[in-house]
């Protein structure tokens, strides 16, 4: 009998009814699951909702973990399938086509709240914690996890989308950088920093990379290409050319191999026939997939990391340098390259040793096993008083959810959809999220958050309805707007409040992106609004509109003086001065 007909001989049993046992039908289970592959997905899968099925049946407890954004289209991937060997699981989708069972619950960005989610968990499921991988990379997130009963956890790998990190540090309970050199930098607002390896974005590689019989023949694979963004700092150029020039010179003898935009496949065949693999780090390093899958597929890591900022990253966090990998700079390239390739034997010894290190200590069962502990560590519980987890989480739920802390979780998650300036989807559900927030504000706030949002919401839900929404507030203003000159509603709204430091800010930026002032003007304006003024009553209740200009010199702008240095601002004065800094810059420039 294989292995599907096994699972699904279990599955006939249960369906049955005739098996009195559950507990020992789970036994036949986890035997199943121990002599799983890692292609065996379908097993785990299954044994996961025969767990949700019967959870108050069994006498086996298992942490319980409900998965946000990283599974949104689908359950489970990569990132989570090994946390079935652990865990209890319940992935959550936004996906209306999205086949629901009991592992999957289907809700609502506008009409759901976490609180809704929760009562369709399957009965008996308390989660010990939630949990998204790049949670930053515009994953929308449900309203009202702000006030989870369960710790939120947040994998942040991409750090140069530092608009939405500041705000998912105010929604999150903890956050797991990448790096450790970003700790001091995610842990200023609500959330607290977990030590995780590699932020818990990825883990070994190797069942993915599984190992080919092939021969080693490639002596130096470079797998990625040029880029300009703003991450890699031109690195990658610098290292491809340099390699480039080395293959036609001084390394005329030796097989190099340069791939790129190729499929999976080829891509696992290249690593798996290399015996050096050249990787180039980005600022989010200090390690990256390739990092991983280059060690997995035996062949000898040789990498380069991104220092700017003045961050510099630590190579040497999980793998030491010269037995599992070997690290270099553009100076000493040639150099290390020709002492490695002068001594094969020495190649082949630190790729042995870096492929068992990263594959016995970072794998994902034991990454999601560090999380686990770490959690009921921190959060004062033990693996074996998961009662207690449930006596928390009864104690939390009971909490009412209409508070200032949660009205302002609710807010910063609307914003945060809105801020994901490259997904419209998202950013026109979260500007119709916040103007439903704005009546919660005082005058100030109202108008002034309102500025910052005005063109996206004129555009998806029309005049009529800003009308309205300001006639809320002010309904003979309301009936003074014009209603086909988005330009003069701005000026009017602006001329409300035009001394207050966010309505200039907004006015600015909106001008800018619209070019709706002479940019002649705008340096004088500028200046004497912001210029060398600090603002220590900021917080994240005010949006502050920061100007997007489409071309690539702006993107770079952008990487260096605004998304980088707000992730760097440890505290609302700095985050204030960036966003200044930032406008100024555009406001003076030619």
């Amino acid at each position: 009998m294989n292995q599907d007909e096994k699972w699904n001989e279990l599955l006939k049993l249960e369906e049955s009814k005739t098996f009195d046992h559950l507990d020992e039908l789970e036994n036949k289970w986890l035997l199943l699951v121990e002599d799983s592959s890692y292609s065996d997905w379908q097993i785990l899968i299954e044994y996961n909702r025969f767990r949700l099925r019967n959870l108050t049946k069994l006498s086996k407890s298992r942490p319980a973990v409900l998965i946000g954004a990283i599974n949104d289209g689908y359950f489970p991937n990569f990132h989570t399938i090994e946390l079935l060997r652990l865990a209890d699981v319940v992935s959550l989708t936004t996906q209306r086509d999205e086949c629901v069972s009991i592992d999957r619950i289907k809700y609502s960005l506008l009409n759901d709240t976490i609180q809704s989610v929760i009562t369709k968990l399957p009965k008996g499921f308390r989660p010990l914690f939630f949990w998204d991988s790049q949670a930053e990379h515009g994953h929308p997130q449900p309203m009202g996890l702000f006030n989870a009963p369960f710790p939120t956890v947040a994998s942040i790998c991409h750090v140069f989308y530092s608009p939405a990190i500041k705000r998912l540090m105010e929604i999150f309970d903890y956050v797991l950088p990448v790096g450790r050199v970003f700790d001091e930098f995610l842990s200023e607002k609500k959330s607290k920093v977990l030590q995780i390896p590699f932020g818990l974005n990825w883990a070994s590689m190797h069942d993915i990379m599984e190992q080919q019989s092939v021969t080693k023949d490639i002596d130096v694979s470079i797998t990625f290409s040029r880029s300009d963004s703003g991450p890699y700092g031109k690195l990658r150029n610098d290292v491809i050319s340099k390699l480039e020039s080395l293959k036609n010179n001084q390394f005329k003898n030796y097989n190099f191999t340069f791939a790129s935009d190729i499929s999976k496949e080829k891509y696992k065949e290249i690593l798996n026939r290399s015996k050096i693999s050249v990787n180039v780090v980005g600022f989010n390093g200090p390690y990256n997939y390739r990092s991983c899958e280059i060690m997995n597929s035996g062949a000898l890591l040789f990498q380069i990391n991104v220092n700017s900022h003045n961050i510099t990253h630590n190579p040497e966090e999980l793998f030491i340098q010269g037995e599992h990998f070997v690290s270099f700079t553009l100076e000493e390239m040639e150099n290390k390259l020709k002492t490695l390739l002068d001594d094969l034997e020495r190649v082949r010894k630190i790729a042995i040793n870096g492929k068992n290190w990263l594959e016995s200590k970072f794998n994902y069962k034991i990454l999601f096993k560090n999380l686990i502990d770490e959690l009921e560590s921190v959060e004062n519980l033990k693996t074996n008083e998961l009662q207690s987890a449930k006596n928390l989480f009864a104690a939390k739920f009971k909490k009412t959810i209409d508070t200032t802390e949660n009205k302002l979780g609710d807010f910063h998650n609307a914003v945060f959809l809105w801020e994901q300036i490259h997904k419209p989807t998202l950013r026109n559900i979260g500007v119709g999220m916040i103007s439903k927030m704005l009546y919660k504000f005082d005058d100030s706030r109202f108008f002034c958050n309102l500025l910052a949002i005005l063109p996206e919401l004129s555009d998806n839900f029309g005049f009529s309805y800003l009308k309205s929404l300001i006639a809320s507030r002010d309904k003979s203003f309301a009936e003074s707007l014009p209603s086909d000159d988005l330009k003069q509603v701005a000026i009017q709204i602006y001329s409300l409040q035009h001394d207050h430091v966010v309505m200039t800010y907004n006015m600015i930026s909106l001008s800018l992106e619209n070019e709706w002032i002479d940019k002649n003007q705008l340096p004088t304006l500028a200046n004497q609004a912001f210029s060398g003024k600090d603002w220590h009553e900021f917080d994240m209740s005010w949006i502050l509109r920061y100007p997007v200009l489409q071309s690539d010199i702006n993107r770079k702008v952008l990487y260096d003086k605004f998304q980088i240095p707000l992730l760097l601002a440890k505290d609302n004065n700095e985050v204030w001065k960036v966003y200044r800094d930032y406008l100024l810059h555009f406001a003076s420039s030619e």
